[in-house]
């Protein structure tokens, strides 16, 4: 189940990475985490990277796959999109620092939102040759 989430999170940064590539350096300081002592926190940005705590989403992944191409094949569709949400809202920190969950914040978090969800109903995603350019 981690090195499942461990693939679907990094599908996800890649995700946000395609659809806006001027992140990419703050993408690059996205962590995976694992806290079995505290699920009451998807992640958070300390100022300098950003920890994902995988264990919050251990629940939303089945438990009889038997291995991690199982396990990525049952995972419900929306496993993506939280990893999307949680990892754009981590980076609005990054970009609004001492905003908390303010105006600003909601603002920056609000406008990567709707480019990557812009870009994600497009039937094919930039290819990283094609967004460099």
């Amino acid at each position: 189940q981690l090195a499942a989430l461990r693939q679907l999170l990094d599908e996800s940064i890649d995700v946000v990475r395609r659809c806006t590539p001027s992140l990419s350096p703050l993408l690059s300081r996205v962590r995976h985490g694992y806290d079995s002592n505290n699920d009451t926190y998807e992640a958070f940005c300390d100022g300098k990277r950003i920890v994902v705590n995988l264990y919050t989403y251990m629940p939303r992944l089945p438990t009889t796959a038997p291995c991690v191409a199982a396990a990525l094949a049952t995972a419900p569709k929306t496993l993506l999109h939280d990893f999307i949400v949680t990892v754009t809202h981590e980076i609005a920190h990054f970009l609004q620092p001492g905003a908390g969950h303010g105006p600003e914040w909601r603002d920056s978090h609000m406008a990567m939102l709707v480019e990557v969800m812009a870009m994600l109903g497009l039937k094919e995603l930039p290819t990283a040759s094609s967004s460099s350019s």
